[in-house]
């Protein structure tokens, strides 16, 4: 569920992580407890703000995996 309010999207927590393919429902959280994600709480829901998942997004630098095995060329 979306809810618009003063012009901005905000999102349910627990809905969020989907709308950014391959984000991690833990990273996310962790983005809002650093607060890099805007988030409040109503009617016992956390709602985050869209714009400021979709950013947090892009700023993030990929991980890179590890090979099979666990080490390097």
């Amino acid at each position: 569920m979306t809810v618009l309010v003063a012009g901005e999207r905000w999102e349910r927590l627990r809905d969020a992580a989907s709308l950014v393919p391959g984000l991690p429902a833990g990273t996310l959280r962790a983005w809002v407890s650093r607060g890099r994600v805007r988030s409040v709480r109503v009617g016992g829901q956390a709602w985050v703000a869209v714009d400021d998942v979709l950013a947090a997004d892009a700023a993030r630098t990929p991980r890179r995996r590890r090979p099979p095995g666990g080490c390097g060329p």
